[in-house]
């Protein structure tokens, strides 16, 4: 989380209030039954922002509302588009500064239910929009998957959002609290691949702004302001390794 007080608000995470707001626009009538909840669509981010490649909006914000044109939202105006639109971003940058700050500790948006008088921890939409994000870079995520000692990593999220697995992994997740087993293993599986691929994201990183920045203009360093206009350190902007959308 950004600790200047001064930070543009389009940069800051989202409040509560705007999350209740978030929610109940993806589950009104002026979206389709397609549209991502939000704790789909928290999973979605989350692989968008913590995996190999930084994708263009182009790219990710179709997903969410469906899969064809005829799924997207009936804005009654430019202006809630826009302002949807801005609420999904700041989430998305809300999600890239707690796994900068401390991935240990992420917390995933995630759904609720009650089985015979208890409450238990729902992460199946969850893990249903993280694979969803993964897919869309799912050739650059093949070196992930080439490593044998990933696969236990990704096997929570595996077993809860996949469509199909096999009748042994079935056996796996029969239960409410089987899967709230592994609802509570997401946070940790989501900080272990965030490291995985931060060298590589950083590198990509670097490369690019090598290919980008004039090199008549002086190199920024990590402590000076944004060449942006964000008004924050360089560092803390698009010196990050997932940059800040």
């Amino acid at each position: 989380m950004p600790e200047d007080s001064k930070i543009p608000k389009e940069l800051l995470p989202l409040s509560q209030e705007e999350m209740d707001e978030l929610d109940n626009f993806l589950i009104s009538d002026i979206t389709s039954d397609e549209t991502m909840t939000l704790d789909i669509l928290d999973g979605y981010l989350t692989a968008i922002v913590s995996g190999p490649v930084t994708l263009s909006l182009n790219d990710w914000l179709p997903g969410i509302w469906g899969s064809s044109e005829e799924h997207k939202p009936r804005f009654v105006s430019m202006k809630q588009a826009e302002h949807i639109l801005q609420l999904i971003l700041r989430h998305m940058n809300g999600i890239i500064w707690m796994l900068q700050d401390d991935p240990e500790g992420f917390e995933p948006v995630l759904s609720a239910f009650k089985y015979r008088n208890r409450e238990y921890m729902d992460g199946e939409g969850w893990a249903y929009g993280y694979i969803q994000g993964l897919t869309l870079s799912r050739e650059q995520w093949q070196p992930f998957f080439d490593d044998p000692n990933n696969r236990e990593i990704l096997k929570p999220i595996h077993l809860l959002g996949f469509d199909e697995i096999s009748p042994e992994e079935e056996l796996l997740t029969q239960t409410p609290k089987q899967r709230e087993k592994l609802t509570k293993q997401i946070p940790t599986c989501v900080a272990q691949i965030y490291r995985y691929w931060l060298p590589y994201r950083q590198a990509i990183y670097e490369r690019n702004v090598a290919k980008t920045i004039k090199r008549s203009h002086p190199k920024t360093g990590r402590n000076d302001p944004c060449p942006c206009g964000s008004g924050l350190k360089f560092k803390k902007c698009c010196g990050v390794a997932s940059s800040l959308h």
